[in-house]
């Protein structure tokens, strides 16, 4: 039997109000259909910011968390022309594949799974809030962009090939376990995902084929990258906040020589670094270590000293390497992970667990009572 072939479809991660990169790909490549993953924030209703894009191509999308900040965003979506292409909530034929939409994001004050859900379905939540919090005779604004169980296990009792959203499944350090059981309930093939900002590879998971699509990126359908992501403006501050912290405290070290010093008693090897760098040095069971650094840059009190250190045969990428690490961790986004065992652990510990010691807490701390099923969560 002749295997079909398979379309060419384009999934971009979140533009956040730019559109260029998208237009240029359509007319370009010319794909089958370009499905975007949520935060779209158009500057003008979506027909027109895509009007290059779609003398060639098909527009799919699905809503992000900052697709309602203001009326005027929420209106050039869900008021466009392209209204009728959004996927959330539903499995639409997309260029011969099935597609499974779901947008937006988890909020505490509706449902953080694997937590239980303070209301169902948004009928439930607008009988509660009361008239005051309408927003155009339904749901305020803001959660027109939240995932609520009923629209989730809608989904559950449906079929497709590709399940796309803006939050992340469990194989992401910010990711869902309840979205993992919704691409194996759906029997999907390929899942992509946005909103992380990182363009991730994670190959094989639970059977389905992940890709995190990065910030302004475009991948295929294979996961081969179309247009390169770009680091968030927001992250790439901070980003370089972190190199400048790390590179102000950065003292290229050596190891001190294998025979064991007498604690506080300099080797040569600290001597040498001490006459360099001003920094005063010991050798503590045949390592160096700083006795005490005046830095030049004031520090924020929560930021510790780092110090790097290398063997004497060290090169520059060794060096590049280290440095990286210790950016990352400062790094916005997630970026750094934990080490594999401390991983492993988190990944092991169930997550109902977690949310039933918050839940606790919210008792103690309200003399027994935990606010009420509508009562608001930090994390909302």
């Amino acid at each position: 039997m002749r295997q079909r072939k398979l379309p060419n479809i384009f999934f971009c991660g979140d533009p956040h109000g730019s559109f260029d990169h998208i237009n240029e790909a359509a007319r370009e490549y010319k794909p089958d259909a370009m499905v975007i993953l949520g935060d779209l924030q158009p500057p003008a209703p979506l027909e027109e910011v895509l009007a290059e894009a779609l003398k060639y191509t098909q527009i799919w999308w699905i809503p992000g968390n900052h697709d309602t900040d203001s009326d005027e965003i929420y209106d050039r979506l869900w008021r466009s022309k392209l209204a009728g292409h959004n996927l959330h909530g539903r499995v639409a034929n997309v260029a011969g594949l099935r597609i499974a939409g779901l947008g937006g994001v988890f909020r505490g004050q509706v449902w953080m799974p694997d937590g239980s859900p303070n209301y169902f379905c948004p009928s439930t939540f607008i009988r509660r809030m009361g008239q005051s919090n309408v927003w155009r005779g339904g749901l305020p604004r803001r959660h027109r962009s939240t995932i609520f169980p009923s629209v989730y296990n809608s989904l559950m009792h449906q079929a497709a090939d590709i399940l796309i959203s803006h939050e992340a499944p469990g194989c992401h350090r910010k990711g869902f376990a309840a979205l993992d059981r919704l691409g194996k309930s759906l029997k999907v093939r390929w899942y992509f995902h946005g909103h992380q900002h990182e363009d991730r590879v994670y190959g094989q998971h639970l059977g389905m084929t992940v890709r995190g699509v990065g910030y302004r990126g475009i991948v295929n359908l294979k996961g081969e990258v179309i247009v390169p992501a770009q680091l968030d403006p927001r992250e790439a501050a901070a980003l370089q906040s972190a190199i400048d912290w790390a590179q102000r405290d950065e003292l290229m070290l050596v190891r001190a020589v294998n025979e064991k010093e007498p604690a506080g008693r300099p080797t040569a090897h600290a001597a040498a670094i001490e006459a360099e760098t001003g920094v005063p040095m010991a050798a503590v069971d045949g390592a160096l270590t700083v006795r005490s650094a005046n830095l030049p840059v004031e520090r924020k009190e929560y930021l510790p000293t780092r110090v790097i250190g290398f063997a004497p045969e060290a090169t520059m990428a060794e060096h590049e390497v280290a440095l990286g690490r210790e950016v990352a961790k400062l790094a916005p986004g997630g970026r750094w992970k934990p080490k594999a065992e401390e991983y492993a652990a988190k990944k092991n510990r169930p997550r109902r667990g977690r949310f039933e010691r918050y839940g606790k807490f919210r008792r103690s701390k309200n003399g027994g009572r935990s606010g009420g099923r509508g009562g608001s969560q930090k994390n909302g």
